[in-house]
Order: structure tokens, then sequence, then C-alpha cells
């Protein structure tokens, strides 16, 4: 047995979605390495580790951290930033209202709200800023800013070739073309390089992060297409080399999102989205698309013969109008699914817990012959061992086991059964039906406690919002009435494009 530094217990543990049984009485033994030395009955674990330090949590459950498989690290949602829900497209064109954020103060919060709710790992998704050429700056911001909060996560290198304004990029010139001149002003260059633009200078952004990463191996690099649509075939084949090449570097990306992106894929891609991304290289099991809420039946068999994951989104695709990912479709197939916040919840509150049960309640089917609600261990599998392995971190984190990551939480059972739960109902049913961010009382990364009972005792709360405020007020410098009309005609013209061009395509059944 590894060397004993702290000796975790509570009322009941879950050892993970494949192991779902409600162990009472038995606690997570940590070891000096941050790993798991081992699982078994609080007294067992105490006379095998006498000298560790013990911490008991009344009346709680332990479970595995939750990874939280998309999100871009903003700490304030939209909403707050100033840009309030419309179509996903629309909603893009309105950050030209802001200028640049800070991730050196964003970061920070996200990652406090992600520890609060029981996160411990995360997929940092490709993030614009709001200033081109500051990809390199902004990515070592974000690390540093996931390495001081004690996260794990998997950060994406963003690239883009094309299509940056409005898609299909053929119809970006003729677009801009026609836009006044106080609009083609205020867009400036249409592909301005917020992203890599070529696989070389993702690859050699790639090696030069790499070198500089902690050696502790909690922060991790990925490349980040930012999705077909703005991605080239070239662009798209260099980076699938550059990721093999590094040993199958992960690849998350953005994909068929919107009603606008899909209707886009049936001209760019005829032959199906996934087939031509199967084609390129990019898709297998070190591979993760985020929303995939217009897969084609197609598409979906791509997406598992070649194990290529899909992360769920269900809030943002709601408040986004793309629609509602046809998950049951999706495991019926037998795709690989994790889920994430998007920065985008339904309260607007970044708990992963109540987009679990969003994903649930939108999965099932109103047939007699359709799918019912997933089971928990499928449920709760999306939050753990299927995000682990979207982070090519498989049999690594997502399970409590010995030999894995102390990566652990302990929930508060009080508020979550209430005046009375029935003793028929599983454990984790009734956590995974009412459990959310508010009963989080601890949670752990690598056998370190990061958040306990409202507390993070490496951070400081305080200083982190007035970080996050200052940085917020900065970004709205560039705002006058004058950039806040042109920016509402801009939206304007950006929906009635799409407007056009999906009509046309649904229309006709094809291209237009």
């Amino acid at each position: 047995m590894r060397e004993a530094t702290c000796l975790l217990t509570a009322e009941a543990l879950v050892s993970g979605a494949t192991d779902s049984v409600a162990r009472e009485g038995h606690g997570v033994l940590v070891g000096a390495d941050g790993r798991i030395a081992a699982i078994g009955p609080a007294a067992d674990l105490a006379a095998a580790a006498p000298a560790a330090q013990r911490l008991h949590l009344e009346g709680c459950a332990l479970l595995p951290g939750l990874v939280n498989a998309h999100q871009h690290g903003r700490g304030l949602t939209q909403l707050q930033l100033g840009f309030p829900d419309m179509i996903l497209e629309a909603w893009q064109a309105t950050k030209r209202r802001r200028g640049w954020l800070d991730p050196a103060a964003m970061v920070p919060l996200a990652a406090m709200q992600m520890l609060a709710s029981g996160v411990t790992a995360t997929i940092h998704a490709n993030t614009t800023w709001g200033e081109a050429g500051r990809q390199p700056d902004d990515l070592a911001r974000t690390i540093a800013a996931y390495d001081a909060a004690g996260l794990r996560a998997l950060v994406g290198i963003g690239a883009q070739d094309r299509a940056s304004l409005v898609f299909p990029a053929e119809d970006q010139p003729g677009f801009l073309a026609a836009l006044p001149a106080a609009l083609q002003a205020l867009v400036g260059p249409p592909d301005p390089p917020i992203y890599a633009t070529t696989a070389e200078e993702a690859a050699a952004l790639y090696d030069g992060l790499a070198e500089t990463l902690p050696s502790h191996g909690r922060i991790r690099l990925a490349f980040a297409p930012a999705g077909p649509q703005w991605v080239s075939d070239e662009l798209f084949t260099g980076l699938a080399q550059a990721a093999r090449a590094r040993g199958e570097v992960p690849i998350h990306m953005h994909a068929l999102e919107s009603v606008a992106q899909a209707a886009a894929a049936r001209g760019l891609y005829p032959e199906g989205t996934l087939a031509r991304l199967e084609r390129l290289g990019v898709l297998g099991p070190a591979t993760s698309l985020a929303h995939a809420a217009h897969l084609t039946p197609g598409d979906i068999a791509v997406a598992a013969r070649t194990g290529t994951m899909l992360v769920r989104n269900p809030a943002s695709n709601l408040r986004l109008g793309c629609g509602i990912a046809p998950l049951a479709a999706y495991w019926a197939a037998g795709v690989r699914v994790a889920i994430g916040t998007d920065c985008q919840t339904m309260d607007d509150d970044e708990d992963l817990w109540k987009e679990l049960r969003l994903a649930a309640r939108l999965s099932t089917e109103p047939s007699w012959q359709g799918a019912g609600p997933p089971d928990a261990a499928t449920l709760f599998g999306m939050a753990t061992g299927q995000g682990a392995a979207a982070m090519g971190l498989h049999r690594q984190i997502g399970a409590l086991a010995t030999g894995l990551a102390a990566d652990v939480i302990a929930v508060d059972l009080r508020r979550v059964r209430g005046a009375y739960a029935d003793p028929s109902v599983p454990l984790l049913d009734l956590i995974l039906a009412r459990a959310d961010a508010r009963d989080v009382r601890l949670t752990m990364v690598d056998g370190r406690v990061l958040y306990r009972d409202g507390h993070f005792p490496h951070l400081d709360a305080q200083a982190t919002a007035a970080a996050v405020a200052t940085a917020a007020t900065r970004a709205r410098e560039p705002w006058t009435p004058e950039r806040e009309a042109a920016v509402a005609a801009l939206v304007q013209a950006v929906r009635d494009h799409y407007a056009m061009r999906t009509w046309s395509i649904f229309k006709s059944g094809g291209y237009a």
C-alpha cells in the first residue's frame, strides 16, 4: 500500500458509474502521491494507516469528481457580460460590443465555480477574448490560472482559417461588400488571426506551451479547431497529423451546433460532415465534438464506429436557439457522450448537476415506443468516466479506485433526502435527481482539498471577484452609443444572411 496521508470517510461511498452501489461506512485512503491508496470500510482503513489525517464528512456521500467536458473559462456568464440570449450566430456578432477580457482574471472565477459545484476536471475549449494576435499570451494566462486554482484542465489551442464573419466562406466577400461603410469599419479585416491559421502555427504553439507546463501533469493541451464551417480540409488534415505525431493529443471542437451550421454543412460536406472529418483523419477516440445537436443518421453511425466522443450542452443549445440533440439516438447507436456547461447553464449558475438533469429530461422521447429516461449509471457516466475519456484520462480519473487520482467530492445528503426518502430508491438515483452545487461539501483534486464548506483554502475569493469586475469594466471601454447602434445593425445583417440561406436550403432540399 502507498504511504497514506489522509483518510476520507462519510456516511456512504459510490465509486462510479460502473459500480454505482452505495457502500455505507466506506472511505478513501489518499496516498502521499495524490492517488487513491485504498478503498474499503473506514475501520479497516484506519487500522491500516493509523498516522493518516482523518477527515470525516458527516451525513455525506463520497463520489468521484465531476468532469465539465466543454466550457470556456469565462467566470462571468454571457448575460453578466452584456450578451443576452439570442440565436447563436446573431449572439456571436454582439460580442463586437466589448473589448478584450483578461483570462488571468476570468479563469480563476470559473475554476472556483467549478470546484464549488464538485467539478474536478474540465475541457477548456478554444476561447476568443476579443483581440487578434493574443492567443499565445491568453493561453499562457489561462494555463497559469488553472494551475493556481488546482483544477485539472485540458486547454484547447484554437485553429481557424476561414469564415470568421459569416459562413460558408464563399459568401463572406459578398456579405462584407454589401455592408454600409460604417459596418465595414466596425468589422475590420474579415478573417483576423484570432486563432492559429495553419497547422504549423498551432503545432509550434503546442510545442512551446508544452515545454512550460507544470510538472504535476494536471494541465494538458489539446488541438481545438473552431468547427467544420470555420476550418478548411487542409487545416484539419494538418492538425490531425500534428496530434498523431505528438502521441494522440486530444482534439476538441464545436460541431453541428446550430441550424445554420447544419444547413451550411449540407453544401460543404455532401457526403456527410463526420464522413468528411473521418476521411481527413480527425475523428477517433481522442476526439470530442461539443454540442453536436444536428447529427444526421450517417453522422451518428460514423461517431459510433470511430469511437468519437460527443459532448452534450443542453442549456446552451436551448438558450442560443440551437435545438435539442437526439441523445437517445446517440446512446442507441453506441455513441459515447459526455457533458459540459459551455458557460451557459439553464439557471445561469454553472451548475453541472442541473445540466445533467436537463440532459436526461430532454432525452426522454414522447412515445410508448421511444426511449425513456437514462438510468443513473448512464447519466453519472456522462459527468465522470466519459468526461475523463474525452480528456484523454480514461482509467486515470472519473471513478474512485485504487491507483486512480484522488479526485473526490463529498455531497451532503440532508437536503437531498429532505423530510423523507424511500429506502427503495438507490442513493445515486436520489443524488442525481435532487443534488446541486449547494450540496457539495468538499472537493479534492490530486489528494488536495481545494474547496470545503464554502471556502477555498488556497484562493482569495474576494480578490478574484474584484479582478473579474475590473476586467469586465475594462472590456466595456469600447462602448459608445454609436458602436451599440452599429453592432445592432450588424446583428440584423447577420440574421438576414442566415435566414435567407437556411430557408433556401431547407426549401430546396439542398444547398442553394
